[in-house]
């Protein structure tokens, strides 16, 4: 019976690994994708409203950011800690949206909560 249990284990393991493995884009590579102590390089972008910049992250990030930010929202948090934008064909793609997105003068509205943005208006 213990043989059984332990083959079992085994099995779900190795699937739950193979699963890991497969979510990392193709083009990953951790020694050039880890960015900063917060992110890996992916191509879901986002703005990082507490550091105040613009960054492509993988998908884990990405969602982490939605449902941080939907939180966030139902909280009624007068700033949010990000803004997920969306997800761009490649990794290369989103690098060079943020270099456009960085050099234009974007304001950051969506850092903050709607009803503080139609306060703000009046």
């Amino acid at each position: 019976m213990r043989i059984f249990f332990l083959s079992l284990f085994f099995v779900f393991a190795h699937a739950y690994a193979e699963e890991a493995v497969t979510q990392l884009p193709s083009d990953f590579e951790l020694k050039k994708d880890n960015i900063s102590n917060k992110y890996f390089a992916g191509s879901f972008l986002i703005y990082d409203c507490e550091e105040k910049h613009w960054v492509c992250v993988l998908e884990e990030d990405y969602k982490i950011c939605d449902d941080k930010r939907k939180e966030s929202v139902q909280k009624k948090e007068r700033k949010l800690s990000c803004a997920p934008i969306g997800e761009l064909p490649t990794k290369r793609s989103c690098f060079q949206r943020v270099l456009f997105l960085s050099g234009q003068a974007h304001g950051h509205r969506f850092c903050l909560l709607d009803e503080i943005k139609k306060e703000e208006l009046q």
